[in-house]
C-alpha cells in the first residue's frame, strides 16, 4: 500500500534523487491521492496490472487512485524527479468546471512526452510550485495559508491543464498486456525486469509465482501475449535499445551486459525483431533520442 498523505493534508510535493538501483520492494496501490511526476533525469519501468512502460528525462507520468503499480531501474543512472501528490477533493473546483472525466481522461494519456519547448515551460511551472508549497509550510496563520492553498491550486490546476493540451502520449513505448495480470504473473514479470541480466530459466520465474512450470507457461502466455521464452528475449532487446542509444558501448559489451551470452545470438534476435541490426538502428536514431 503506497503512504497515505499526511493527515490533514490534500496536496504533498517533493524534489528526490534515488539510487540508480532502486527498487520499490512490493506493489504499491494509492487510495487517497493521485500522483504526478515530472522526471528530471534517469530511466524508469513502470509495471501496472494492464500495461507496462518505460520513463526517460522529459517524461511526465501519473498514477491514479486504486491503479496497482511497480518500478523498477532500466539504467543505472540515478533517478531524479519532482513529484506531487494531490486529493480528489483538492481538485474539485477544477473538476466541477471541466467535469469529472476530466482527471480519468489526462491520466489516461500517461506517460507523456513534450517538445524540448513545451517540457522546459511544465518543468520550470513544476519547479515553482514545488517553491510555493515549501514556503506554505513555513507558514504561521490561518489566513497565510489559505492564500498560500489559493496559489498552490491555481499552479496545479494550471499545470494539469497544460499537460492535458500539450505533448504526446508515448503509445509506442507502451506495452498493453493480452489481459489484466494477476499479481503472481506481474510479480513474475517484476523479477525478470529486475533479472534480465541474469541468466535466467522458466523454473526459477514460476516459483516466484508459486506455481508448477506448467501452469505458470499457460497462465505467462494468456496474459502477456508471449511465451515466457519470448518475453525474456523482448525484454533484453528493448534494454538493448537503450544502450544502443544512450551508451558508446561496443555491440559485444551490450549484448553481455543485458544477458545475451553470445552477441551473435543478440544481432539475430534484434534483427528478427526489429528488421535492422544493432549497429544500423543506433546509426538511424542516436542523434533523435532525447
Amino acid at each position: 500500500m503506497a503512504l497515505p498523505l499526511p493527515q490533514g493534508k490534500q496536496f504533498t510535493m517533493y524534489h528526490r534523487k534515488l539510487s540508480g538501483d532502486f527498487e520499490m520492494s512490493s506493489m504499491e496501490v494509492a487510495q487517497d491521492h493521485y500522483s504526478l511526476a515530472f522526471i528530471i533525469h534517469g530511466d524508469r519501468k513502470v509495471i501496472t496490472p494492464t500495461k507496462s512502460f518505460s520513463l526517460h528525462e522529459g517524461y511526465i507520468n501519473g498514477i491514479a487512485p486504486f491503479v496497482y503499480h511497480r518500478t523498477v531501474p532500466e539504467s543505472g543512472d540515478y533517478y531524479e524527479s519532482f513529484l506531487l501528490k494531490f486529493s480528489p477533493d483538492f481538485a474539485k473546483e477544477l473538476t466541477a468546471a471541466l467535469g469529472l472525466q476530466f482527471l480519468d481522461n489526462l491520466y489516461s494519456q500517461f506517460p507523456k512526452r513534450f517538445t524540448p519547448d513545451e517540457g522546459k515551460e511544465l518543468f520550470y511551472l513544476a519547479k515553482i510550485l514545488l517553491e510555493a508549497y515549501d514556503a506554505s509550510n513555513l507558514l504561521d496563520t490561518p489566513e497565510e495559508q489559505k492564500a498560500a492553498d489559493i496559489k498552490i491550486k491555481y499552479l496545479l490546476y494550471s499545470l494539469l491543464m497544460l499537460i492535458g493540451d500539450k505533448g504526446e502520449s508515448a503509445s509506442e513505448k507502451t506495452q498493453h498486456h493480452k489481459s489484466t495480470l494477476s499479481e503472481p504473473i506481474m510479480e513474475a514479470v517484476y523479477y525478470i525486469e529486475s533479472n534480465y541480466q541474469k541468466s535466467l530459466n522458466i523454473d526459477e520465474v514460476a516459483a516466484i509465482s508459486g506455481y508448477s512450470v506448467s501452469y505458470f507457461s499457460k497462465l505467462f502466455k494468456n496474459q502477456l501475449g508471449k511465451a515466457f521464452s519470448e518475453y525474456l528475449c523482448l525484454t533484453r532487446l528493448k534494454h538493448v535499445q537503450n544502450l544502443l542509444l544512450s551508451t558508446d558501448m561496443s555491440a559485444t559489451e551490450i549484448a553481455l551486459e543485458c544477458g545475451f551470452p553470445y552477441p551473435g545470438n543478440m544481432t539475430a534476435s534484434f534483427k528478427k525483431e526489429f528488421g535492422m541490426t544493432p549497429l544500423k538502428f543506433r546509426k538511424q536514431n542516436k542523434n533523435e533520442y532525447k
